[in-house]
């Protein structure tokens, strides 16, 4: 399985009052993830919008295990974990770079919709890119790790 490994640290705007990242930016992480998998892939979100294939998210999921701290690492990881014809599902893990334990983990379902929202099938070349993504688990040699 294809994973993709973002390093980062905490900004300051990113906590809450108490110092913790706020729940919300949980899902600004996972998008980056997602979109540093995606470039991975060799297929930009700009490039499939220059080219009238949009991938709206439709569903998300957000578990927290542990509280991230302004000014921490963190490394979020993301994997391709279904594919359908107007479908694609990613799984996200942030955890915390000393020690590796998690902060929070996640999934998104992104839907294949026109320039006009309405669904359709999804570019080929990118079904392809993510069902080559999507590999027997264990599979994966380590992704190197891409710092903000």
């Amino acid at each position: 399985m294809t994973v993709h490994r973002h390093r980062f640290r905490v900004r300051y705007g990113e906590s809450d009052q108490m110092g913790f990242v706020h729940h919300s930016v949980y899902l600004l992480y996972f998008e980056e993830g997602r979109t540093g998998l995606m470039r991975d892939l060799g297929r930009s979100y700009a490039d499939l919008e220059k080219g009238g294939h949009l991938l709206p998210v439709t569903e998300a999921g957000l578990r927290f295990r542990s509280p991230a701290r302004y000014d921490e690492e963190l490394v979020t990881e993301t994997r391709v974990t279904e594919v359908t014809g107007a479908r694609v599902r990613f799984d996200y893990r942030v955890l915390h770079a000393a020690g590796g334990t998690v902060a929070a983990e996640g999934w998104t379902v992104l839907a294949s919709c026109g320039r006009d929202g309405r669904p359709r099938r999804m570019d080929p070349d990118l079904r392809a890119a993510l069902l080559a993504a999507v590999e027997a688990p264990g599979t994966a040699a380590p992704a190197p790790v891409v710092q903000r």
